[in-house]
This record gives structure tokens, C-alpha cells and sequence, in this order.
């Protein structure tokens, strides 16, 4: 085997809710650091950094001076995330002809063409997505019918291969696809596996990994040091895609 595993970065920012008391706050000089507050019923202070805004989680009885103070202390650490984030935000893929996809580990140049005939075609340098409309929508559904019909093809197969070959198979009870926000893959403790069809633009090798991934979850279903010692069984470079897909996961977002 060679890959596959959760999206498993936690989300960077939530949305404030109505029991939550927001405001926002600008850090005096020299630091102009804009930062977003949001006090909850919780003990403890916490940033969260996400690409043009900085969300500070604080308890109620915390003050905007002991809060301003942790900022502070922490606007390096800010500063260097919220350039990182920049960054990551500039790379996302972007559904425009002379764009940047990022197919299998390779920048390849995006070109989109009308014609009645859907459908993509890809060069050692380019992906040509063929479309009846030149808009965002129109392509990024030929693009969705096209990984999808690949995820088809691989994933349930190898998912039950790799399930037999742990004596999981009689836990395995479907495999099904879904784009979500957060994740790559997910498995119900009922035996039903989850993938996100966006990781067929992944090296064939980071594939296998999530597979990988999710199917341990039939036999344990924690991160646990068991659970990573069966995915290093079936798997033992795993660490060498975790940290692809952390470092390149941005780029294959829609």
C-alpha cells in the first residue's frame, strides 16, 4: 500500500454563535494587528489564524487588556500564520483557463474550451477541461463528473481488496462519496467508508494512504497508538504522506 488517511487539520476559524459575545479589536502601535474576539463560557485563550483574519477565542471574564497582552506575545506567531495562509489562499485551485491545477503532484496549466462533447484530456504540461459554457459552474461540474468517475472506478475496489487483506471485510458495509469541507475520508463506526472524491487529484500513492487510513478505522476506530502500529503495517511510509497532504492538501481544494 501506499496511502490515504482524514483530512485531519482542525478548522482554523468557526462561526461566532448567537450565545457568543463578538467584537473587534485593532492592537495599539507599533503592531496594526486587527483580530476578531469571540468570549464563550470557556477557561482558556486561544488564536486562530485564518487568511486576512485572526479570531481570539476568550472566556468572559477575560478583559480586552489581558487580551490585547496575548496578542501581543503571540503577533509573531500571528504574523508568520497569517502569511502562510496568504500564501496557501493564492495556490487554491481555481477553475480559470491559464490557471494553475495541481494534478498528481505536478503544476500542470489549465485550459478550458467550449465544445458540445465534454470532457478532459491531460498533457505532460496541461489539463484541458472542454465544456459547453466558459463559466465557473459549468466546469467545475465536468471536472466533478470526471474525478468522481475515477474515485468509482478505484476506490470501492481497493477498499474491499485492503479490507479482506485485514479480516475486515465482514465490517465493511459501503463506500460512498462525498465533497465535505474538512475531511479526505471518513468511516461510521457502522462500517460505512467515506471519501472525498477531490483526492483523485492526488499522486496515485496518497490515494492508497486514505484508503489505508479509513479502512484501519473498521478495526479501530481512534487514532490511538494501535490504530497508526495496523496503518504502518499495511503502510509503513505513511508519515512521508501525512506530511503531503499537509503540505499540499490546500492546492486541491475546490
Amino acid at each position: 500500500m501506499r496511502q490515504f488517511m482524514t483530512h485531519s487539520n482542525k478548522p482554523i476559524i468557526a462561526l461566532t454563535s448567537t450565545t457568543q459575545a463578538a467584537s473587534t479589536k485593532v492592537l495599539p502601535a507599533p503592531t496594526p494587528l486587527t483580530y476578531h474576539i469571540v468570549r464563550s463560557k470557556r477557561k482558556t485563550m486561544v488564536v486562530h489564524v485564518q487568511h486576512e483574519q485572526v479570531q481570539v477565542r476568550a472566556p468572559h471574564f477575560v478583559s480586552d487588556a489581558q487580551i490585547a497582552d496575548f496578542v501581543g506575545k503571540h503577533t509573531q506567531w500571528i504574523t508568520r500564520k497569517l502569511s502562510e495562509k496568504a500564501q496557501h489562499d493564492s495556490q487554491r485551485l481555481r477553475l480559470q483557463d491559464n490557471a494553475k491545477i495541481f494534478y498528481k503532484g505536478k503544476s500542470l496549466r489549465l485550459r478550458l474550451f467550449v465544445r458540445t462533447l465534454e470532457a478532459i484530456e491531460v498533457t505532460d504540461t496541461e489539463l484541458h477541461i472542454f465544456a459547453k459554457r466558459i463559466d465557473e459552474r459549468s466546469v467545475a461540474a465536468v471536472l466533478q463528473r470526471w474525478l468522481m468517475a475515477q474515485a468509482k472506478a478505484v476506490l470501492p475496489q481497493r477498499t474491499r481488496a485492503l479490507a479482506a487483506h485485514l479480516n475486515a471485510d465482514t465490517k465493511l458495509k459501503d463506500v460512498v462519496f462525498r465533497k465535505t469541507k474538512s475531511k479526505w475520508g471518513h468511516c461510521t463506526s457502522s462500517g460505512r467508508i467515506q471519501f472525498n472524491w477531490l483526492i483523485m487529484l492526488a499522486p496515485d500513492a496518497i490515494i492508497d494512504y486514505m484508503i489505508c487510513h479509513e479502512v484501519s478505522h473498521l478495526l479501530v476506530m481512534n487514532h490511538s497508538a494501535k490504530f497508526w502500529a495496523l496503518v504502518e503495517s499495511v503502510c509503513p511510509d505513511y508519515r512521508v504522506y501525512v506530511r503531503w497532504l499537509r503540505k499540499h492538501e490546500h492546492r486541491l481544494w475546490i
